[in-house]
């Protein structure tokens, strides 16, 4: 049961690197166009401005991020989830985590109701998070304390 426990840890802590990786790709993929198009306005004002003997040229405006909310909530509660694969032991934080756990599970019910969106893929991180949760709270705790000689 211990080795399934670790592998269990292990298997978290590369789902929640996965799903961070997994949501900035989604975010890069989403903001590709815009900034294709961003640069190609900062290479033809370089050009305007090396053609022109730096008298010539009027600086771009700044790119806009396809970025939202429940994505930078996301991204950080993939981190959050990363750090309880290192603190199994800690409770209360395990607690608020699943508590944090909800909202994203309420985000995907509503994205299954109307639209799929890139980020229902991140769900299998939930999942294997909450077995991982269950186990430290209903497991890990009721193990026994091994005292060694000499200590």
């Amino acid at each position: 049961m211990k080795t399934f426990f670790l592998l269990l840890r292990i298997a978290t802590g590369l789902m929640a690197i996965g799903g961070i990786l997994l949501v900035l790709a989604i975010i890069f993929l989403r903001s590709l166009p815009g900034f294709a198009k961003h640069l190609a306005i900062i290479i033809g004002y370089l050009a305007v401005l090396f053609t022109s003997a730096f008298t010539k040229g009027t600086a771009p405006k700044d790119p806009n991020w396809v970025i939202g909310l429940p994505q930078v909530a996301l991204a950080l509660l993939f981190v959050a989830m990363l750090v309880s694969a290192f603190l199994p032991g800690s409770k209360i934080f395990l607690h608020v985590l699943a508590g944090f756990v909800a909202l994203p599970i309420l985000w995907y019910v509503c994205m299954a109701m109307t639209e799929a969106k890139l980020e229902i893929f991140c769900l299998p991180v939930v999942v294997v998070w909450l077995v991982y949760y269950a186990f430290c709270i209903f497991w890990y705790w009721r193990q026994p304390v091994l005292i060694t000689a000499g200590s």
